[in-house]
């Protein structure tokens, strides 16, 4: 994620030319780069560009230390379930050393049960002793923020939560693993990816399947969708839920990203601020990002190396274009959400851009409404299955 403040994150770490480019992932200590050349095709020929793969070495393992619990010192009486409340646990831990006479230690429920799979809401919450900028989400504020990993945790993509078992994410970096995908696990829930610092565990889920897009093209980016299938269903939790997905085609067949009644997009991630100075940061950063339409975003990335004859997928859709404000390299896979009546939609999936954070130039996202009946369609015919 791209953005103007300079701020830098305050926890301690262990010591443990235009370019288009992939929105590929790092965010660690240690990576390796090497440079592959590709083309991507138009009607002018062929536009060189430069990928970075980079090797995963430190996100943090699986289960590497004991989670914060949320628990606090209260009063007897305070320690009870709240009918308004479902994340209350009927349980008082008492801990003298930790409260005051007459007070006692009372944790609250991770995890609850949502029988209607609400999606597009969230609950962030600030923790306690750690400060927040105004580039960094909120812990709970994604609450369908995905991680593709290998069971090594190395990073593979990012993806969204879209139901309590599928997740979508773009098709670049899934295609080496779709018949080998017992090598995969979906992490959900994450805040820091270099501290265990958050007050709520995340969750992983082995991958049952992944679904590339049969249209998807390597050298065009074109149709760069898939659907991962977990081996098993995530419980709704405080910081664990699914975007929304937004309308499909309108009747006319285009898409309905771009319609007036979308507002405060955002996209997040834990990618790099710039492409020429790679900094990853720990913390999941955001962004907010105006949609373009269609004809304007052509016209600016036809001012590019793209040339004057380049042509937009339909697939595509266009947001960003203004200074130091974009996603960048590592935010591939990443969601795009907006609002409507406080509800956030699922509309796009990080994909590529030219540089990051150029002003008048959009980033390019996968239009997430163009493909609805193809992803609703991977879900019922896989439940069916069942």
């Amino acid at each position: 994620i791209n953005i103007i403040f300079s701020i830098t994150y305050m926890l301690c770490l262990e010591e443990t030319d235009e370019k288009m480019i992939f929105k590929t992932f790092a965010v660690v200590a240690f990576f390796t780069v090497s440079k592959i050349h590709e083309s991507v095709s138009n009607d002018t020929g062929s536009v060189s560009f430069d990928r970075l793969e980079l090797q995963i070495e430190k996100i943090k393992p699986s289960h590497e230390t004991e989670w914060i619990e949320d628990c606090k010192c209260v009063l007897p009486n305070e320690c009870l379930p709240d009918e308004n409340d479902a994340s209350i646990d009927i349980r008082i831990i008492t801990k003298p050393d930790k409260c005051p006479s007459g007070k006692v230690y009372c944790c609250s429920d991770p995890f609850v049960e949502n029988p209607l799979l609400m999606c597009g809401k969230a609950a962030p919450q600030d923790i306690e002793g750690i400060k927040i900028h105004l580039d960094q989400a909120k812990f709970g504020e994604f609450p369908w923020q995905a991680l593709i990993l290998t069971n090594g945790n190395s990073f593979v993509s990012n993806g969204a939560l879209i139901d309590n078992k599928h997740i979508l994410s773009t098709a670049h970096f899934l295609t080496s693993f779709s018949k080998n995908v017992s090598a995969l696990k979906v992490r959900l829930g994450d805040w820091d990816i270099y501290k265990n610092v958050e007050p709520l565990p995340y969750v992983e889920r082995a991958v049952a399947s992944v679904t590339i897009h049969p249209g998807y093209s390597s050298s065009t980016m074109n149709n760069d969708v898939a659907v991962i299938t977990m081996s098993e269903a995530v419980t709704w939790s405080k910081h664990i839920s699914a975007a929304c997905l937004p309308p499909g085609p309108q009747p006319d067949g285009t898409a309905s990203s771009g319609r007036p009644h979308w507002t405060g997009c955002r996209v997040s991630g834990w990618g790099t601020e710039s492409f020429d100075r790679p900094r990853y940061p720990g913390v999941l950063k955001k962004v907010g990002v105006p949609l373009w339409d269609r004809d304007g975003c052509v016209r600016s990335l036809r001012t590019t190396r793209l040339g004057g004859k380049f042509k937009l997928h339909e697939g595509f859709l266009c947001a960003g274009g203004e200074d130091h404000e974009d996603a960048c390299k590592g935010d591939g896979g990443s969601p795009l959400v907006c609002e409507q009546d406080s509800v956030s939609y699922l509309i796009g999936l990080v994909s590529w851009g030219i540089g990051c954070g150029t002003a008048s130039i959009p980033g390019v996202y996968i239009d997430v409404s163009f493909y609805i009946k193809w992803i609703e369609k991977q879900i019922y015919s896989e439940e069916s299955r069942l």
